[in-house]
C-alpha cells in the first residue's frame, strides 16, 4: 500500500510510533476498527491521552462546533497549553486535508492529515498556527495481519513568523521554537499511545 504521508521538504520532522501484536487476526481487526473510531473522534482526543494536553474541536467553515466524527475539509480549533494566538482569540487552527483509507486483503490503513489554516471565524487570511502552511500532521493507523501500527508524522515544521501581526509573530516564534525543541513530542506520543491502549478501546 502506498504511504500518503506528505514528503519532508524543509524544516523539522517529528515521528512517534507504537506497535501492538495480537494473538489472532480477529483481535487485530477488532482493535483496528475501535482505534479508527477513536482517531476520527477528534473532539475527544484529549480524553485518551492520559495527560494534560491540547484540546481539539471540529468546526465548520463558519466557525460553528460540530459534534460528530471528522470529515475532509473540516476545520479543527486547537487550544494548546500555553499562550494562544492573539488574532485568533487564543486558538490555533488546522484543516483536514485528507482522510485516506486503503485495504489490500488482510491489510488495512487509515491516514488522517491536518494542515495549518486561517481562522475561518474572521477575515484574516494569515495562517492561524505557529507553523507555516507547508507543515502537516498525519496520523497513520495500520492493521497488517495480527499487528497494529500507529505512526504520527509531523512534516515540514517551519515556525510561522509571516503574519501581519507582530504579536502573532512573537507568540508563534516562542511556541514554535518550543515545539521544534521537543515540547510537542509528549502531546503526539500521548495521542499515539492512547490510540494504542486497549483499555481506552473498551471504555465505550
Amino acid at each position: 500500500m502506498r504511504t500518503p504521508i506528505p514528503e519532508q521538504i524543509e524544516g523539522k520532522a517529528l515521528d512517534c510510533f507504537k506497535t501492538i501484536d495480537f494473538p489472532s487476526l480477529q483481535d487485530s481487526a477488532r482493535f483496528f476498527e475501535q482505534a479508527k473510531t477513536k482517531l476520527l473522534d477528534i473532539n475527544n482526543w484529549h480524553q485518551i491521552t492520559g495527560r494534560p494536553s491540547a484540546e481539539f474541536q471540529i468546526m465548520d467553515s463558519f466557525g460553528l462546533p460540530l459534534n460528530r466524527t471528522v470529515e475532509r475539509g473540516d476545520y479543527i480549533r486547537i487550544d494548546i497549553p500555553g499562550p494562544g494566538l492573539p488574532s485568533a482569540d487564543g486558538y490555533d487552527w488546522v484543516q483536514v486535508e485528507s482522510i485516506d483509507k486503503q485495504s489490500e486483503g488482510q491489510n488495512h490503513r487509515l491516514t488522517l492529515t491536518l494542515r495549518p489554516s486561517p481562522d475561518p471565524t474572521n477575515e484574516h487570511t494569515d495562517t492561524a498556527h505557529f507553523f507555516k502552511r507547508l507543515a502537516t500532521s498525519s496520523i497513520l493507523l495500520e492493521q497488517t495481519g495480527k499487528r497494529i501500527f500507529i505512526h504520527y508524522a509531523g512534516r515540514n515544521e517551519i515556525i510561522n513568523t509571516d503574519n501581519s501581526s507582530i504579536l502573532d509573530n512573537f507568540r508563534n516564534f516562542m511556541v514554535g521554537l518550543g515545539a521544534k525543541m521537543g515540547a510537542s513530542f509528549p502531546q503526539w506520543q500521548a495521542l499515539v499511545d492512547g490510540l494504542g491502549n486497549s483499555r481506552t478501546m473498551n471504555s465505550n
